[in-house]
Formats: C-alpha cells, structure tokens, sequence
C-alpha cells in the first residue's frame, strides 16, 4: 500500500515514512527535551528500544537507512537471546525493555512470595511491566528491585552511547518512561559511575 502517497494526496500535505524511533528523535529534535542540541540520542522504550540519532544537526541513517537500531547494543556478551528477528545475544532491547521489566517481574514474585508482586501472581495476575510499575510506588522492595536492576541494565548502555556519540542530551520516551525515576535514578547513577 502506498501510504505516503495516499496521505499525501488526502491532506495536500508532505508526507514521509521513517522508522518510529528515528522520527521520534526528529520531533525532539525540532520540538521537544532535543531542540537546540546538535548531537543527541533518543531511546524509546517499550515492548523493546528503539533508537534515533541526531548528530551535528541531521538525522542519522546509516549507510542503508537502517542506522540507529540502539536497542540491538550489546551489553552483555553472554546475556540471554535478543527478541523478535535480532539474532544476537545480551542485547539492551532483551535486558532492559518493557518485555525484560516483566520477566524480572515474574521472576521476582517467584522468588518472593510475600511481596506485592509475589501475591499478585498468587492471585493469578500477569506480571509485565505495568504490574511492576504499578506496584514499585506502592513501596514493594522486590518491584523497586526490579526496577533497580533494569535501570541498572539501561545505565550500561547509557555509558557506551554517551562515550560514543558524546551528546548533548539523551532523550528516553516511549510507555516504560511512565515509571519515571523508578527508572531514571539507576540508569542515571550507573551512567555517573561509569
């Protein structure tokens, strides 16, 4: 389906497709937590990360178009299989996405019976990343460990993209921002130290 062109007829307006992750670091770029900075990197978190590159003013691409897949870096050479069609392993999309936040999740509540978490999957409830989030505020030490260890994991890659890239700003949307310094604060901590 040619749906830039239908776009673009039904509106009169110009009409691009891109990746997800690269637009959304266009838009910061020229609108958001990005405007006004050369160099910067956006990650949006979700089911898994996308990334977008802003260097020296311009989007970057790649050789094919196909540049700025972030969440494909490896953090840990040993770590468990990337999701989805990724053929590597310890990639930052597998050890600290909205999918890795659930799976610690769970495995966590296994573990720790009398948390909160622990008795929602005694309950029979799905433990993903929103029961996480939803019960790390509440003050359970086992979803805030969680979310400790996530942010930990997304720290280590927040170092090499900023020994990398050196940006000025390093912008993180998508749904698992909803937790917020839940996140931030170990991703933050771990990116000091290192």
């Amino acid at each position: 389906l040619p749906i830039r062109d239908l776009i673009g007829e039904r509106t009169g307006l110009p009409v691009f497709v891109d990746n997800d992750a690269t637009v959304a670091a266009l838009a910061e770029h020229l609108y958001g937590a990005a405007r006004g900075a050369e160099n910067a990197v956006m990650l949006t978190i979700g089911t898994g990360i996308g990334g977008g590159l802003i260097l020296n003013g311009e989007v970057y691409r790649g050789a094919t178009g196909a540049g700025s897949e972030l969440g494909h870096t490896v953090i840990d050479m040993d770590g468990p299989p990337c999701q989805g069609n990724c053929p590597g392993r310890g990639c930052v999309e597998t050890l600290a996405s909205g999918t890795a936040l659930g799976r610690e999740g769970r495995a966590a509540a296994e573990r720790e019976p009398g948390s909160a978490l622990g008795a929602m999957l005694a309950d029979g409830e799905t433990i993903d990343g929103k029961a996480v989030t939803e019960a790390a505020p509440s003050g359970d030490a086992t979803a805030r460990g969680v979310f400790d260890l996530i942010g930990s994991r997304l720290g280590v890659a927040l170092t090499s993209f900023a020994n990398i890239f050196e940006p000025e700003v390093v912008v993180i949307g998508g749904g698992v921002i909803a937790a917020g310094d839940l996140l931030l604060d170990p991703a933050r901590r771990v990116l000091a130290e290192r």
